[in-house]
């Protein structure tokens, strides 16, 4: 977890001179979904946000772990973003990688055409069927 974490701030937090970054929590698969743009282009890395354990025993939680990677791609009037990558399932001996594809759309910055104002996103996803993910994007 606090590897995972100290990451996901690094890559947050680095001064490259980033366009946005973005945070969606997915609902359906308690994950968060972080997204990092330089100008047009950058990248996004998923992980599930675990509480709690099927074992009684096990004092681990809450515990993270990453589900999907990949890079994104923003127009250049910050309305719409679209995200292509992997989505990856971990089993004991081996991890299944599907296609993961995403639509983002910045309700705020499509009405007022404000490139740097701070918005909502909402996001859809396709990976193994439809999901919606809530989020805020930051502008620098």
């Amino acid at each position: 977890m606090k590897k995972l974490t100290i990451i996901v701030f690094l890559l947050l937090t680095l001064s490259v001179k980033a366009q946005q970054c973005d945070i969606l929590y997915v609902p359906n698969q308690h994950s968060l979904v972080g997204s990092y743009n330089f100008k047009q282009v950058g990248m996004y890395v998923g992980g599930y946000y675990i509480t709690t354990l099927p074992q009684p025993y096990i004092y681990t939680t809450p515990m993270s772990i990453m589900n999907r990677i990949g890079l994104t791609y923003v127009n250049k009037d910050n309305t719409y973003s679209i995200m292509c990558g992997a989505f990856l399932q971990s089993y004991f001996d081996h991890v299944d990688m599907t296609p993961d594809v995403w639509i983002k759309f910045y309700p705020i910055r499509m009405i007022t055409k404000d490139k740097k104002s701070l918005d909502f996103s909402l996001g859809v996803n396709y990976s193994n069927g439809f999901r919606y993910g809530v989020g805020l994007s930051i502008p620098y």
